[in-house]
């Protein structure tokens, strides 16, 4: 039975849970400013957050979402384990990095503190960051964890306020940059040291028994919050899939494998089964369970629960079925250290599903395509090098422009252009005279991707791209992602795109001599990269788990762009022409997505020719179509709507049938049982139609399955299917419970 929480003063309580948050984020900036990782300092890659006596969160200040929802497990395992011995005192930190327990991978580390008030442990506080080094092999190489670095479950680090020099050395020592990964780990303590210091300080001014019941308190109202905001929408079933590739180390070729989840909602619960999914891989390509739950509760605190505070008590209402053995419930000892690859991809796949439940709810302003901004056609260099840089240093492995995606539309509004990483709230991306410092890097471009996000009525966000050349190093290297020949992780919604077409890798081996043009003005493009005009393509043979990039090597690479929202002929034809103007869409696009036909010069809009090719992408989807059977009929008086589900579809009734009916025309498609795709238009597009040649020369294995409305040829649907993996090509995505849907 649920404990009442005692009534405490709301003022007092409002004063207090700023002020924890305030002081949350001042130990999150002391960590960044004493961290030597690019990837904290400036990624934002971290976390300060305070737990009570029991592990369990009480708050989570705005780093990385995913170190958030992790820790509580660490502490209670830190607790079950050594609370006899070593046992915890009052000063004494704790080293941990097990994936298998809490966190993504190895390179997810943190530091706990217990925090003792007169001798009685009160509360813990945690730092966490991801540090690119744990020794072992290069990223990509691993097919076990033990390949993967130092894997601690529990070291005490600093004991009754002495720092342990023997412990920290041993840490350091098995990693290839002690300096680098030292500077993170005092960066953790020196994080804790802060909050700790200032929670006491808390104590002291308001009681020690106002704080716990306080952060009793945000417990509660969390859990409640997230129970109300659920029963305010409307229940049913959404069914998501997406994808991601991977390496097969027996053929040396990349696989696709699937994500797929099933969310249903029931008055104040969330249920996820994640049966479907792919089996687990002998490469490094798996998530734990831990980390499927860690990115599980991100995309709900960034999409549902963004208003709810973040603490444990608004996961209460979720519950989560993931198969074991698979991509996402991987067993020991797998490998997992692209499991934050995975994660993402999982994000993106239950942000989808929580964006069609949120727009049933009415809440457009909280709807978002594509909201890790994620999707790509993998393949290429990943980002995480190795080797050294001019100087003899080790080079810091990851290079984190990927912090610059672009955000997804929303059903009023485009997505924002390199907008972020949505599992960041606080991310930024390195400034490029800084990354020339820690890699042996020279930048020539880093801007918009040209065409790179969804199209839609409402565009994705613009992702970024870079041109750089490998200066300074003998031993450059770095992961090799299979090109797998189909999109992942994105969705568009209501009919907008889930990606560009805008976005290929390329290596070329350029040369120094390179320079001797540049010198003379010349500047090296993307295409004319891809034409061969600066060195001929570098491409591994077979597929390795790492290539080397001598110096002289040329790379275009690109961070993916987010969702679009609606159907792209419905655009403000004024809007891709500014779109245009700007460089961010290529008149190939503007007339054969967006239907807008462009002035010769480039500043205007044929407002004839354009409504006339508009015209003609409509009769284009019929023609192309695959008819819905007979008996489709169209609304007349009488009929009303009950409930908007999607930009262009809703539930209406006569008073006596619930039916899926079009907002726009009037169409009925069928009982709102029923799924409203096998009575839509269908068109199935091959990937190899509209994206470019992939630069390996693989095959693509996708393509779009893309449904409209038999009366006015609005598009609805754009959904990514790989028939090599074989299940339903026509996803039933929603099933709102017609039942519950009352009429009035």
């Amino acid at each position: 039975m649920k404990r009442k929480i005692r009534q405490i003063d709301p003022i007092r309580y409002e004063m207090y849970l700023h002020r924890l948050w305030a002081i949350g984020e001042e130990g999150r900036m002391t960590l960044q400013r004493v961290t030597a990782s690019p990837i904290v300092s400036q990624g934002g890659e971290c976390m300060s957050s305070f737990y009570d006596e029991k592990g369990t969160m009480v708050l989570a200040c705005s780093g990385h979402l995913r170190f958030a929802a992790a820790t509580s497990d660490a502490i209670r395992d830190l607790m079950r384990r050594f609370e006899k011995s070593p046992g915890f005192f009052d000063g004494d930190q704790f080293f941990f990095n097990d994936p298998y327990v809490a966190g993504s991978h190895t390179y997810d580390m943190m530091i706990v503190k217990p925090i003792f008030y007169e001798g009685e442990l009160i509360a813990w506080t945690a730092t966490s960051t991801h540090t690119a080094d744990t020794g072992g092999l290069l990223r990509g190489a691993a097919q076990e964890i033990f390949h993967e670095g130092i894997c601690v479950p529990g070291l005490k680090i600093v004991e009754k306020d002495e720092f342990r020099e023997d412990v920290f050395q041993t840490l350091t020592g098995m990693c290839r940059d002690p300096q680098y990964v030292g500077l993170d780990l005092k960066a953790m303590i020196a994080g804790n040291n802060i909050c700790a210091k200032r929670y006491l300080g808390l104590v002291e001014k308001f009681g020690l028994k106002f704080v716990q019941l306080a952060g009793e308190k945000m417990i509660e109202d969390s859990e409640a919050k997230s129970r109300a905001k659920l029963r305010s929408m409307p229940d049913g079933t959404w069914v998501t899939r997406q994808y991601v590739t991977t390496l097969d180390r027996k053929t040396r070729k990349s696989v696709a494998q699937q994500l797929y989840c099933t969310m249903t909602k029931k008055r104040d619960e969330l249920r996820f089964d994640f049966t479907g999914t792919s089996p687990q891989t002998d490469t490094d390509h798996n998530s734990t369970l831990p980390s499927t739950v860690a990115h599980l509760a991100l995309a709900l605190t960034n999409t549902l629960f963004w208003d709810v505070p973040w603490s444990d008590g608004k996961m209460r209402p979720v519950k989560v079925h993931v198969p074991e053995g698979s991509i996402l419930n991987c067993k020991y000892p797998a490998a997992c250290g692209a499991g934050p690859r995975i994660g993402n991809v999982l994000v993106s796949t239950v942000c989808e599903a929580v964006a069609k439940m949120i727009y049933a709810s009415g809440r457009y302003d909280d709807v978002n395509a594509s909201t890790t901004g994620n999707l790509e056609f993998v393949g290429g260099p990943g980002y995480f090098y190795g080797g050294h840089t001019r100087e003899g240093i080790a080079v810091a492995q990851g290079l984190y422009d990927i912090h610059g995606s672009g955000m997804g539309a929303s059903p009023h509004r485009d997505g924002v252009n390199t907008g972020g990483h949505m599992n960041i709230p606080s991310a930024g991306i390195s400034d490029v005279e800084r990354i020339e410092m820690q890699y042996p890097f020279l930048y020539f471009t880093r801007s918009h991707n040209p065409d790179g996000s969804g199209f839609g009525q409402y565009r994705g966000g613009l992702g970024s791209h870079r041109v750089y050349l490998i200066y300074g190093s003998k031993d450059c290297s770095v992961d090799y992602k299979p090109y797998g020949g189909v999109a992942q992780g994105g969705f568009g919604l209501a009919g907008g795109y889930p990606t560009g077409n805008g976005a290929t890798r390329v290596i070329i081996e350029a040369g120094l001599a390179m320079l001797d043009r540049v010198k003379k003005g010349e500047q090296p493009t993307a295409d004319a990269m891809r034409k061969g005009q600066w060195g001929k393509s570098i491409l591994p043979a077979g597929v390795p788990e790492r290539i080397p990039l001598p110096e002289g090597s040329l790379l275009v690479d690109y961070v993916a762009g987010g969702g679009g929202f609606g159907d792209p002929i419905d655009r403000d034809p004024q809007a891709v022409l500014k779109d245009f103007g700007r460089g961010w869409v290529s008149r190939d696009v503007a007339e054969n997505i967006y239907g807008v036909i462009l002035q010769a010069n480039g500043r205007g809009i044929d407002e004839g020719a354009t409504e006339t090719r508009r015209q003609e992408i409509r009769a284009e989807r019929k023609r192309q179509s695959q008819l819905p059977p007979d008996g489709a009929e169209r609304t007349e008086n009488g009929w009303r709507a009950l409930l908007k589900f999607h930009g262009a579809l809703e539930i209406a009734t006569d008073g006596k049938r619930k039916m899926v009916r079009c907002s726009r025309c009037g169409h009925l498609f069928c009982g709102a049982d029923e799924n409203y795709k096998l009575h839509a238009l269908h068109r199935v597009t091959h990937l190899s139609e509209v994206m470019p040649p992939l630069s390996s020369g693989d095959p693509y294995i996708g393509e779009y399955h893309i449904y409209a409305c038999p009366g006015c040829a609005t598009q609805l649907q754009v959904d990514m299917f790989s028939p090599t993996l074989g299940g339903d090509a026509v996803l039933w995505d929603t099933r709102i419970d017609a039942d519950k849907v009352k009429i009035r």
